[in-house]
């Protein structure tokens, strides 16, 4: 079925189009909801007539659109969770959460499905997230998401903290082993003193003995 379009269809046409629908997806759809109407003979020829007004209410919408973008635009909404040392959640924040946040502080409703949110933030830090008031029109979202019980370090930080980790206990493992070597030099120097005496002390107890006797053999 040919229809006119009297607003933006995803994946069938603009506003002031005439397309060519499916029968059902036109009498239960788009016929009922207002969204087009029947392209026949009558709905035909006012249709440039239709075009002005659609136009006009397009710019009308786009005035409106870029005036609440202001509002929006560059807003920042913080949010609290718990976080590993990578800054990993455990959970997540959601489109949800953020156009809740931004309807308390704005004061006006957001529609969540309109936030281009790909999939849920999981991680500490400073995101950017868009919101699409209308085709041509977006605004940024600053969503802050710090850790709690306070910051938690980087990456960078944690992989610098454990480098410095390993080579401290790398030169603590070379300081012990310096101060265990003179240790067992002295020892072994200790037991070749005995050794060297011993000898010595025997040699000297056997002449004392031998002119012991000499003298008593002389008297």
């Amino acid at each position: 079925m040919k229809v006119i379009l009297l607003e933006d269809v995803v994946g069938a046409g603009n506003a002031g189009d005439v397309v060519e629908v499916k029968n059902g997806y036109a009498r239960n759809k788009l016929l009922p909801s207002g969204i087009a109407i029947e392209a026949n003979k009558t709905n035909m020829k006012t249709l440039e007539h239709r075009r002005a007004k659609i136009a006009a209410k397009k710019a009308e919408d786009k005035e409106m659109a870029q005036a609440l973008a202001v509002k929006i635009d560059g807003k920042q909404v913080d949010f609290t969770a718990k976080a590993g040392d990578s800054g990993k959640l455990f959970g997540s924040v959601t489109a949800h959460d953020i156009t809740e946040k931004m309807n308390e502080m704005l004061g006006f409703e957001l529609d969540r499905r309109r936030l281009l949110l790909d999939a849920p933030l999981k991680e500490t830090g400073l995101h950017e997230v868009r919101y699409r008031i209308y085709p041509e029109v977006e605004a940024v979202i600053k969503v802050n998401i710090l850790a709690e019980g306070g910051k938690k370090v980087t990456a960078e930080e944690e992989e610098a903290a454990e480098t410095e980790e390993i080579e401290s206990n790398i030169e603590e493992a070379k300081a012990l082993e310096g101060d265990d070597e003179p240790a067992d030099e002295t020892a072994d120097s200790e037991e070749a003193a005995d050794d060297a005496e011993e000898p010595g002390d025997t040699e000297e107890a056997d002449e004392a003995e031998e002119t012991a006797d000499e003298t008593e053999e002389e008297d």
